[in-house]
């Protein structure tokens, strides 16, 4: 399960709240203060219906250079994934440690409901925390041409990345008037190459991600 560097970028910009959950500690280390996630539905062109995703995270007390891996369960539906293929990430005072990239077999949904995630360290040390994961399973049979007034209903917010030619993100936050067109994009930021819309509702829990476009400077 490879997760990938500009989806972990952005999905850090999505956790604009924290939930508070019950912890479990077989030692003092690894020390977890929160858990969150997020089901991310990618799309790839118009006439495709998505893919979906799930991103835990956690911000934690410990160094997470010391976490070595990660095993998450449903306990509905009795699905494991257990990786060392983890990402970390030190932010201001916080550090975060998780995965971006969970899936089910293909033709399978995500399952919702309560999750148990457990961090190891490199001592083989534990801390297994517990989520409630809920989405609206509607949004698999979505075609991008549907999203915009989909999410509008589901009172979601319209959020966009601007990247440059070497596809850093230069830009995140608010699709405002000034973003509304590829002109307006190159108008704020000259060295735009490109740009994604993302969808967000329920404070991040749930996030679509629309295919990356170029910034043309000549286009309206």
């Amino acid at each position: 399960m490879q997760c990938s560097f500009k989806s972990f970028s952005l999905i850090s910009l999505f956790f604009v709240a924290f939930t508070g959950l019950f912890i479990s500690c077989s030692q003092v280390t690894p020390e977890i203060y929160t858990t969150d996630y997020s089901v991310i539905f990618d799309y790839r062109d118009e006439e495709a219906l998505p893919s979906a995703r799930l991103s835990v995270f956690a911000s934690s007390a410990s160094d997470v250079r010391r976490y070595e891996r990660i095993s998450i369960k449903s306990l509905d539906s009795g699905y494991i994934w257990d990786t060392r293929k983890i990402e970390r990430l030190d932010t201001y005072d916080l550090q975060w440690v998780g995965c971006t990239n969970l899936i089910v077999p293909e033709e399978e949904k995500l399952p919702s409901g309560k999750y148990e995630v457990t961090y190891y360290n490199a001592d083989e040390k534990e801390c297994t925390v517990t989520l409630d994961v809920k989405y609206d399973i509607e949004l698999y049979d979505v075609l991008l041409s549907e999203l915009s007034e989909f999410m509008k209903k589901k009172h979601g917010i319209q959020k966009i990345a601007v990247y440059d030619k070497e596809h850093i993100m230069i830009y995140f936050g608010d699709r405002t008037e000034e973003f509304k067109t590829t002109r307006g994009i190159w108008n704020a930021y000259r060295e735009a190459a490109t740009y994604q819309v993302i969808w967000y509702a329920g404070n991040g829990s749930v996030i679509c991600v629309e295919p990356e476009k170029t910034v043309t400077p000549n286009e309206e």
